[in-house]
């Protein structure tokens, strides 16, 4: 696998708090939340356990084994720790393995899958809004302007357990994977998000596109872009 990454801070943020992977075989980005320094803490605790974790059969188990842990020194941390209490992270891995992607997620990152011209959205948001478009009672278009749009109900490191959800999904050769902060969807139309992916640029300059939109839109959070191609 090829693969790319690319993240900005933005137009109105003093701190990037994403973190991410971009390995041959792994991909992950998690946006952190949180006091005083706290999101970034809880971002690269995530990151660090994943990257510390080999990866073995069952892999999906595995995957959730590693959010677990990594869930439960987030709290463990927050807990002992006045400045750090309350801290959380979002996190999105996939992690490749014979044409295979095993996704595990945990917030409102996100994963796409691109096969040409073809874009599936992999995850779901675990945001207060999202459950109420899901209900039926708020239109997606409600969704964006929704004074609560900021709320979620499911991140690492706020409970000492946590639900993952996990998924594996076939992939063929020239398919790719995108994984992205809230930094891109939330400024960034889900159209021209599809414009851009579907252009047929390189892993390279899909990612510069995007972050680029993102700070055209007014880059109000931190962005981090993930691309992996088979």
């Amino acid at each position: 696998m090829q693969f790319v990454a690319k993240s900005e801070k933005g137009l109105v943020r003093n701190l990037n708090e994403d973190r991410f992977i971009a390995a041959e075989n792994l991909l992950a980005v998690a946006d952190g939340m949180g006091g005083h320094l706290a999101g970034e803490v809880a971002a690269q605790i995530a990151i660090d356990t994943l990257k510390g974790t080999v990866i073995v059969d069952p892999v999906l188990d595995c995957l959730r084994n590693v959010f677990q842990a990594a869930n439960r020194t987030i709290f463990e941390r927050g807990k002992n720790n006045k400045e750090q209490e309350g801290m959380g992270t979002t996190l999105t891995a996939v992690y490749l393995q014979d044409l295979k992607a095993y996704l595990a997620h945990v917030g409102d990152s996100r994963a796409y899958l691109i096969c040409g011209d073809s874009i599936r959205q992999l995850t779901e948001d675990h945001s207060y809004v999202n459950q109420l478009v899901a209900l039926g009672t708020l239109s997606k278009e409600e969704a964006k302007k929704h004074p609560q749009r900021n709320i979620l109900l499911r991140v690492l490191g706020i409970d000492e357990e946590i639900e993952v959800d996990v998924n594996e999904i076939s992939l063929n050769l020239g398919d790719r994977i995108l994984l992205a902060s809230d930094g891109l969807f939330t400024d960034v139309s889900q159209e021209k998000i599809a414009e851009i992916l579907t252009k047929g640029l390189s892993i390279e300059n899909t990612a510069t596109e995007l972050i680029d939109a993102a700070l055209a839109a007014g880059g109000k959070d931190n962005v981090t872009v993930v691309i992996g191609e088979v």
